[in-house]
């Protein structure tokens, strides 16, 4: 509902065509209210100041009601972002639905290269981050139970782009694709599947052992990522 109504003030305001998309956890019928976003993308034929302006009621609008602004691009900018934005659009292109306009995703195609080195970056990026947070806030569950329950939908994002990359399935249920992640990549599933299944509990409190047992885990994707060969034997 809240949808078509962001959406029919969008065919309101904008003039010609355009494409909305809808990905992430709401494309994969897994959105957790208070948790995930509704991850919306509009694709427009041109971006001037006219569209920007005729969109700011309906954004507005959006973002009071709690949910994130929606990515705005131009159909010329997102033919040439796939270099750019690897993760991003292989993960969109694992699961996504076209509510408006024609498909702008089907076309795209990631390079694998490009696709590991960004996952090679983010993973770091995250285990140096949830390093930092560890040590601000280990003698306090509570305040590690928040951590990972912000950071894990993150997480989980990147082993299911890993799968993919890897050309094996990625199941849909959380607590499952930790489990496929850990027998692929070769870390203890136990703390992250536990993390992963809590995520939508905002009391939750996470002890220094299992926070320990999820870096391990993002430790072994980080470089099980660096050393990967791809055309390799899976």
């Amino acid at each position: 509902a809240a949808l078509e109504a962001f959406l029919t003030e969008a065919d309101a305001a904008l003039v010609g065509s355009y494409s909305a998309v809808l990905y992430g956890s709401a494309a994969r019928s897994q959105y957790i209210p208070g948790v995930s976003d509704i991850n919306l993308m509009l694709v427009l034929d041109n971006i001037n100041s006219d569209a920007l302006r005729a969109l700011g009621k309906s954004f507005r609008a959006w973002r009071k009601a709690g949910h994130t602004p929606p990515l705005l691009t131009s159909r010329a900018e997102w033919a040439r972002s796939a270099d750019a934005f690897p993760i991003e659009i292989a993960d969109i292109k694992s699961a996504y639905r076209v509510l408006r306009g024609p498909d702008p995703v089907a076309g795209l195609r990631v390079a694998p290269g490009d696709l590991r080195r960004a996952l090679e970056r983010e993973f770091r990026g995250k285990l140096m981050r949830l390093r930092k947070g560890y040590i601000a806030a280990a003698e306090d569950p509570k305040a590690l139970g928040e951590l990972t329950r912000l950071s894990a939908g993150g997480i989980l994002l990147l082993l299911r782009v890993l799968l993919g990359l890897m050309d094996r399935d990625a199941p849909g249920d959380p607590v499952a694709l930790v489990a496929a992640a850990a027998r692929a990549v070769g870390f203890d599933p136990e703390s992250l599947a536990r993390i992963a299944g809590r995520r939508g509990q905002s009391r939750w409190k996470c002890s220094p052992d299992e926070f320990l047992g999820y870096l391990a885990a993002v430790e072994a994707a980080a470089r099980f990522t660096d050393e990967l060969h791809l055309g390799d034997p899976k």
